[in-house]
């Protein structure tokens, strides 16, 4: 059966406002995209996913929006958006919009008429109380419940005060976000990345959430949030999505899924639906916290696959703009990186990359005098915000490195003439190439695409050993989580083995003893010959 294009795309997650800026202003936009459209077909994705440009206050960069039918100015317009669409779709890319559908911004329209009176017509779009009446906290600070002076109540907000949540309880606000939903689906976006979408609905009785044991920085952190995400009555939300999505042709939807722990899998993938029927994909982000090492990423890589189940895709991703780019976790060790890549892009289903994992775009160090994160100007320094993910892209090595001719709105990665794509783009031996090569292979292989993956148990702990198998089809990965050499000894891998992807060349092309031979963060991709 034709697999269906989001069950093994590789996904690019674009931040707009630092990839590329077209006018000048220090910040990107759609026309920045547009651009560098041809530097993405190039590198072999099959998607963009943008983050938030519509329009917004900014009080946490678009993931407060105010307007979801239209585009913030500092992004561009409609027309660009358009234009976007027909110049993607040309080279066999689709797009993918950032939807917040758990809250929106204080100044949009349904707020503004909500906190009018308790009987208009959006008097019940967001959640009210006469009282504070549990203990829930906002993941950006402080009480999760702040007085309006205009209607004399409390509302509830799962983040910032300038964040109301919706009521997802009420038929009318479903109604409404389907609408939205309906009109991008119709303007020809081809899905959606869903913003903490198992927050939508909340205890209709407002329980407390229980207390953790311990001390943390963050408040909100010091409680289990059984009460304010991850209800019962979320499923059927997103059954009734799906419909929607799939009343149209070839659309899809991913969904953040908030976590207690980032090593969740289980209830990552109960929002795809026991029988498939939710979420398309959804994220789990245990490997963004798991130490390197190759027992670890292993087990967790084993654990998430497990929960999807093989009627199911998994999703994969190692960045993103919320997390510490995996680069500076490893210590801006290339060799680390380039390894990480190649268990990537070697897995079943969806990869999700963020702009600059290809070039090993390393976290800009943000001084607190230009802090623009919330999160980081209300927790700082034991927190010090997403700002440093979120840095400027590295094109070139000219005044303002390709990316804007202003000053640039966050600082670039220092050292960043190492990292521009230009220079990388003749270097066979850089990130740039690494990540073109594997994207390139993975494409041109059934078995790397469809194949079941088994991760096997070895005797030698440093490295990672899985089967990728298709029909009678199969693929060998080693990865040497290690700096020595190291040697594997399997007489299950016995037969004849033929070399096709190395991150390093000095291996063996072919062997057929079942032993190898691996290199400090040495990775292999070997085809079984029959």
């Amino acid at each position: 059966m034709k697999m269906r294009w989001w069950e093994d795309c590789v996904v690019y997650q674009i931040y707009p406002r630092s990839f590329q800026d077209s006018n000048g202003d220090g910040i990107g936009d759609l026309r920045g995209i547009l651009k560098r459209l041809d530097y993405l077909s190039m590198l072999g994705i099959d998607a963009i996913w943008i983050s938030p440009i519509f329009i917004s206050p900014m009080a946490d960069y678009g993931y407060d929006i105010s307007d979801y039918r239209s585009i913030d100015p500092i992004y561009g317009t409609l027309d660009d958006v358009d234009l976007l669409l027909k110049e993607a779709h040309a080279r066999n890319i689709k797009i993918i919009f950032d939807m917040v559908l758990n809250h929106t911004s204080i100044e949009h329209p349904w707020f503004i008429e909500s906190r009018k009176s308790k009987t208009n017509d959006k008097s019940e779009f967001y959640i009210w109380s006469d009282t504070i009446p549990n203990n829930w906290q906002g993941a950006f600070g402080g009480k999760a419940w702040t007085f309006d002076e205009q209607r004399g109540q409390y509302y509830m907000h799962s983040f910032l005060k300038e964040q109301p949540d919706l009521n997802w309880r009420k038929g009318e606000v479903v109604d409404a976000v389907f609408k939205m939903l309906a009109f991008w689906l119709d303007r020809g976006i081809d899905g959606f990345r869903l913003d903490v979408i198992n927050c939508i609905v909340k205890d209709e009785t407002f329980r407390n959430n229980p207390k953790v044991v311990g001390s943390r920085p963050r408040p909100y952190d010091m409680q289990r949030h059984i009460f304010d995400r991850n209800r019962p009555e979320t499923h059927a939300r997103l059954r009734r999505m799906r419909k929607l999505l799939d009343s149209y042709p070839d659309k899809m939807m991913v969904g953040e899924i908030m976590v207690e722990n980032p090593g969740e899998p289980e209830l990552a993938s109960s929002y795809l639906g026991r029988d498939g029927d939710e979420l398309h994909l959804a994220f789990d982000f245990s490997l963004t916290q798991t130490p390197f090492h190759a027992q670890p990423w292993k087990r967790n890589a084993k654990r998430w696959s497990e929960a999807v189940g093989i009627n199911r895709v998994p999703t994969w991703v190692l960045n993103n703009h919320d997390t510490t780019r995996l680069i500076s976790r490893l210590g801006g060790n290339i060799a680390k990186a380039k390894l990480a890549a190649l268990f990537l892009l070697t897995q079943r289903g969806a990869i999700f990359l963020y702009y600059g994992e290809e070039i090993g775009l390393p976290n800009s160090k943000v001084p607190k005098s230009r802090l623009e994160d919330p999160l980081g100007k209300r927790y700082w320094p034991f927190h010090p915000g997403r700002d440093p993910e979120r840095g400027p892209m590295i094109w070139s090595t000219s005044k303002g490195y390709g990316f804007s001719d202003g000053k640039s709105w966050l600082p670039f990665a220092n050292h960043a003439d190492k990292y521009a794509v230009e220079n990388q783009m003749t270097d066979k031996n850089s990130m740039l190439s690494c990540y073109r090569e594997l994207i390139s292979l993975r494409k041109g292989d059934i078995t790397l695409k469809k194949g079941i993956t088994t991760y096997l148990d070895t005797k030698n702990t440093h490295v990672m050993v899985y089967i990728r198998k298709y029909e009678n089809q199969e693929r060998l990965v080693l990865l040497n989580f290690s700096s020595r050499q190291q040697t594997i000894e399997e007489s299950s891998l016995s037969g004849n083995w033929e070399l096709k992807y190395s991150i390093q060349r000095m291996v063996e092309d072919s062997q057929d003893s079942g032993i190898f031979q691996l290199q400090p963060w040495q990775g292999c991709i070997y085809i079984k010959n029959k």
